[in-house]
Parts: structure tokens; C-alpha cells; sequence
């Protein structure tokens, strides 16, 4: 009986707690936004790996352009 009560008491407040806190949803790398300029439509998971892809190549022009400047301070 305790048991019972305890799970109904537990989906009442789970229930409440989502309608009072929707950002908790981990749903949010799912919501489209539009650009802007383009007009085009996507995921914010998108836009977070082509801002991680676009880090990783300057990063690894950073390191050949760090390697470059070495090569001529050498000669």
C-alpha cells in the first residue's frame, strides 16, 4: 500500500516539476532555428558540431602556421 502511494505521490510531483520546469527536458538540442541571413532551418545540435568543426580546423591551421614561424626562425 506505502509502495503504491509512493509511486503516485512520485508521478504527481514528476508531472508538476516538468510543467514547472521545462528546461530541464534534455530535448533542447532538438529545438530548429532559423538563420537569419540564409533563411535556412536546423538543429542546435548541428549548429553546436559545425561550431566544433569549424574550432578544430583553426586549431590545426594555428598549429601549422606555429610550426611555419618555427621552420623560419630556424633558418
Amino acid at each position: 500500500m506505502f509502495r503504491r502511494l509512493r509511486i503516485i505521490i512520485w508521478n504527481i510531483v514528476s508531472n508538476l516539476e516538468q510543467k514547472l520546469y521545462p528546461f530541464n527536458n534534455n530535448d533542447n538540442y532538438y529545438y530548429e532555428i532559423k538563420n537569419d541571413e540564409t533563411g535556412e532551418e536546423y538543429m542546435i545540435i548541428e549548429w553546436i558540431k559545425s561550431f566544433d568543426d569549424r574550432i578544430t580546423r583553426l586549431q590545426d591551421e594555428m598549429v601549422w602556421i606555429k610550426s611555419e614561424i618555427n621552420n623560419l626562425n630556424k633558418k
